[in-house]
């Protein structure tokens, strides 16, 4: 069986007039984009250029949702009950839909941005907070989220419940990712590295030294790292000549975990 990835990017995190991220020149790199709902990035005239940009590209399309936080772009936990999360993540999930429907094209996934990934993999009144909104709005969705309690009860709520591999993020030793406040650069081929073994092998190695599994469909490749552009192209290019397709979400989660 041929090994085959997904790889997604987070893009639209700019506000106004301010810009965080390559995403005209990303977005074609990537199959999958993960768009700020206005939350910890992104406002109104952002989400309509991600999104119609996507669409031209032919990237598939999901709401990159997150604490209510702009201040600290969403990378601080915060004390939030499940009824109000439950309520912010449905907002953020319609205003992005709304942005795709009306360019004419359809809605993929569900990305938790930030502290929430984790907040919604450790504690179960929060994973069930994001499954019920998403269960809500449109049962097809894929849902993107730190592995832990989502992925315990995504049958209780009918979801497709996956999570990801970091290649540029360092692991701590439970296997979620040391949330950097502001994105540092990474050296290319380290990235290509550890992109290249998660594939192939499902493992990674943590801050302590320990070897972690990481069994998933898609890579996350940061937007708003600062040399994305040149680390997109290589891992791409080694991905290739490892003999990997990289190809859309939905793809990769039907074809299973790729090692």
């Amino acid at each position: 069986m041929s090994l085959k990835i997904n790889i997604n990017s987070d893009v639209g995190e700019g506000f106004g007039r301010w810009q965080l991220g390559p995403d005209d020149d990303l977005i074609p790199l990537v199959p999958t984009v993960n768009i700020a709902c206005g939350f910890h990035a992104g406002d109104p005239g952002i989400m309509r250029r991600a999104t119609e940009t996507a669409l031209r590209s032919g990237a598939d399309i999901g709401a990159h949702v997150a604490l209510p936080d702009l201040r600290g772009f969403g990378r601080r936990p915060l004390d939030i009950s499940p009824d109000d999360l439950r309520a912010d993540l449905l907002y953020q999930i319609g205003a992005l839909s709304a942005f795709v429907q009306v360019a004419g094209g359809v809605m993929r996934h569900v990305k938790p941005h930030g502290s929430l990934y984790a907040m919604c993999g450790r504690n179960e009144e929060y994973a069930r907070a994001l499954l019920e909104s998403v269960a809500g709005y449109d049962k097809s969705l894929i849902v993107i989220v730190g592995q832990g309690w989502p992925q315990r009860i995504a049958a209780e709520y009918d979801l497709t419940v996956v999570y990801e591999g970091y290649v540029d993020l360092e692991y701590q030793p439970d296997g979620y990712p040391r949330v950097e406040p502001v994105k540092l650069a990474y050296d290319p081929e380290d990235v290509v590295r550890r992109a290249v073994r998660i594939v192939t092998e499902g493992t990674a190695t943590a801050l302590d030294g320990s070897t972690i599994e990481v069994d998933t469909p898609t890579l996350c490749l940061h937007g708003d790292m600062p040399n994305v552009l040149d680390v997109t192209r290589r891992v791409r290019e080694r991905l290739g000549e490892e003999g990997i397709e990289i190809v859309d979400l939905a793809t990769a989660v039907a074809h299973g975990i790729p090692h």
